[in-house]
């Protein structure tokens, strides 16, 4: 029985003993794993393996030392260069840090000092539409996206701040910071731009050549409803002379290889500036000339006898330029500059002016044909005629017609011998027609010879078969106006001659102005109009009242209204 009980005793203390050895293996063998995990999880986030991730972002440094990397919101870390980020990885510059990241359609983002920024999504589907959204935390990036043709996919490119976001076509070269954003370059419309703070009108679109500041009281009236288009503006020199700008646009276009643009590297040597037409002296035979060249890459803008022109994606440029009609020769002087406006190449053009303009003579019709004579002994004559197309005016005599406006078809000129344009004698009437560029056509004339007579019955006379004239008091005062030269009783002018032009009831018949009765007056007619003209002798310098009466058919005063005209040349 002892026996037997003892052995019971030793199988069980052989058991319990086993137990600690067994945990200790499984602790030690898990904490190994343990280990073994974490240790993998690093050298994958540090050596590029993309699993369960999206398309990276290729990094590139300058100065590696002022260049950190937090992968996966983990701990700041040295940079490397060529190290591969991903949606989630960050990028800073300390110091004098210099960055670039690398897209995988070839945009390239280069980072100031003192820049944060988080890859959000890099996302290169081979079905669909494929997205970069980079969020810029702080600081200001340049952005340099690729030509239409080396990408062929959809995509959309966004930038974010904590202002706006922005989403930017192919071709763009652009300076961004939370307030600031200026596209110097842009394919179509531009970047649209979405403020995050504005509610009414929140978004625009900011083409090549043109910047918005996104300053505190800009913020704040956008928020109050005003456009933000009011904010956008041209690009200024002052933008242009930013280091950062000038080095980023200078290092990023210049760098240009196929593995980027899908172009040949542009050669050091290139000329920055080729002009393709026209050909120096040649022949023009048109109003304007074709001016088209080519700049190198460092070429920011081109400007033609100090006017900017547009350079294309392509980095060609054509302009039409008007020839002065009076210039024989018309030089040219096309002029390249980098993004400071400092000139990097000048070339100068001389073309031959043979272009020869052909305006249409007038037509007179009365009082006689062109050429030919009347004699009369009346006091006024109205010469009168037709136009060609495209005439702009009509110069009798070197007399501008006023009333004439162009596009009318007919023309009339009233000589009167108490204006003082018709005179005892022959009196000649050359007339011209001028086109909208000033380009005179080939003159024609009458000749009217001028005989007093006792006989004539000239304006303002009364003959026999006309009511007397009455000086009763207005029957419908308040029918006359005058409308121009200005509106009311008075004008004051600095010009030697202007038109009054009026108004008057139907019940008219006859309008006289200091006496004179306006010939050109139909009866009935609601409106009318005098020359006031120091060649005429019917304004003088200074001080000039014009008292006009209008009649009605028994010679009775409709209204009276004095208008002065204060002349200072």
């Amino acid at each position: 029985m002892l026996q037997h009980h003892r052995h019971r005793q030793y199988l069980a203390g052989n058991h319990d003993s086993r137990r600690p050895a067994l945990l200790v293996r499984l602790i030690i063998g898990a904490v190994i794993l343990f280990i073994v995990w974490f240790l993998a999880s690093k050298a994958i986030n540090l050596f590029d393996s993309s699993v369960g991730r999206k398309t990276a972002a290729v990094l590139t440094i300058a100065s590696p030392e002022s260049v950190q990397v937090a992968l996966q919101e983990q701990e700041w870390q040295r940079g490397e260069e060529g190290l591969k980020l991903y949606a989630g990885d960050a990028v800073a510059t300390r110091g004098s840090g210099d960055a670039t990241l690398k897209f995988f359609d070839g945009t390239k983002v280069r980072l100031d000092v003192g820049t944060d920024v988080l890859v959000e999504v890099s996302d290169n589907e081979q079905e669909g539409i494929s997205a970069i959204t980079l969020h810029v935390r702080s600081g200001r990036i340049w952005i340099m996206t690729p030509e239409l043709t080396s990408y062929s996919g959809a995509i959309v490119r966004t930038v974010l701040t904590s202002n706006y976001s922005a989403e930017f076509p192919s071709s763009t070269n652009a300076l961004l910071g939370s307030s600031l954003i200026n596209v110097m370059r842009a394919a179509g419309i531009g970047a649209k731009v979405t403020f995050s703070f504005a509610t009414s009108k929140p978004e625009l679109f900011i083409g090549e050549g043109q910047y918005v500041s996104v300053s505190e009281e800009a913020k704040r009236m956008i928020e109050d409803g005003k456009d933000p288009y009011d904010f956008r503006d041209p690009v200024t020199l002052e933008l242009l002379k930013d280091p950062f700008l000038i080095s980023s646009y200078a290092l990023m276009n210049t760098s240009k290889g196929t593995e980027t643009t899908g172009m040949e590297p542009t050669p050091s040597n290139e000329e920055p500036l080729v002009l393709l037409s026209p050909e120096n002296r040649a022949q023009i035979n048109a109003k304007t000339v074709t001016v088209a060249g080519k700049v190198s890459a460092r070429i920011a803008q081109v400007t033609i006898n100090g006017q900017s022109v547009t350079i294309k994606p392509d980095l060609t440029f054509t302009a039409e330029l008007s020839i002065p009609k009076d210039q024989p020769s018309f030089l040219m002087t096309i002029e390249a500059q980098d993004v400071q406006g400092v000139p990097v190449s000048k070339i100068q053009r001389t073309v031959n002016n043979v272009f020869k303009v052909s305006v249409e003579p007038v037509r007179i019709k009365s009082p006689v044909g062109s050429g030919e004579t009347l004699n009369t002994s009346q006091l006024e004559v109205e010469i009168t005629g037709e136009v060609p197309s495209g005439i702009a005016s009509v110069i009798v005599n070197d007399y501008k017609l006023q009333l004439f406006k162009a596009g009318s078809k007919t023309w009339s000129y009233l000589a009167s011998a108490n204006l003082g344009n018709l005179k005892p004698g022959p009196n000649t009437f050359t007339v011209v027609a001028a086109d909208a560029d000033g380009n005179l056509s080939p003159s024609r004339s009458i000749t009217i010879v001028y005989t007093p007579g006792t006989s004539s019955t000239g304006t303002g006379a009364v003959s026999s078969s006309q009511p007397a004239l009455k000086q009763n008091p207005p029957l419908t005062p308040g029918v006359l106006t005058v409308d121009k030269p200005s509106a009311g009783t008075s004008a004051t002018i600095s010009e030697k001659e202007t038109v009054l032009e009026g108004r008057t009831s139907a019940e008219t018949t006859s309008i006289s102005i200091n006496g004179y009765t306006l010939s050109l007056y139909l009866s009935g007619k609601t409106t009318w109009n005098y020359i006031a003209s120091t060649e005429f002798g019917t304004m003088k310098r200074g001080k000039n009242v014009y008292r006009v009466v209008a009649r009605n058919a028994g010679g009775e005063i409709l209204d009276v209204l004095e208008y002065t005209i204060t002349f200072n040349p």
